[in-house]
């Protein structure tokens, strides 16, 4: 056999046979994808947090603005960076909190423990008159 017989004969064999069903429309498909849900330990936003952490986040950014309030009366009176330095300790336990609770990072948390711990100590000795 020749190459252009072969070329015929296959295209013979690969017509398509027409269906004797006219009128009926075939319906389309639709793919359907599942979806498989994994729970990820992803750390929650701001709207999925409960009001406990909605609370401690506030008293974080009271903190913080509690000190630049006072770093800015220490600048013309110099009694007042006693309450800076316990400001500073208590937001930093604050922030050590909402680190490990609502951030779900735990890095940074033991750093600001002991930073916290040690600026209060610090403020509260200067409170009493011991300089540090």
């Amino acid at each position: 056999m020749s190459k252009e017989e072969v070329k015929k004969s296959t295209a013979k064999s690969t017509t398509k046979k027409t269906s004797t069903t006219k009128g009926v429309a075939k319906k389309p498909t639709k793919k359907v994808t599942v979806k498989k849900s994994t729970k990820v330990d992803e750390p929650i936003t701001l709207e999925e947090a409960d009001s406990f952490y909605h609370v401690s986040l506030l008293a974080q950014a009271v903190c913080v603005v509690g000190i630049l309030f006072f770093t800015i009366l220490a600048l013309f009176e110099h009694s007042f960076t006693v309450p800076i330095e316990v400001l500073v300790g208590v937001t930093l336990l604050i922030m050590a909190f909402n680190n490990y609770n609502v951030f779900k990072r735990k890095g940074l948390t033991a750093v600001y423990i002991i930073f916290g711990i040690i600026c209060l100590v610090v403020g509260i000795m200067s409170y009493f008159g011991a300089n540090v």
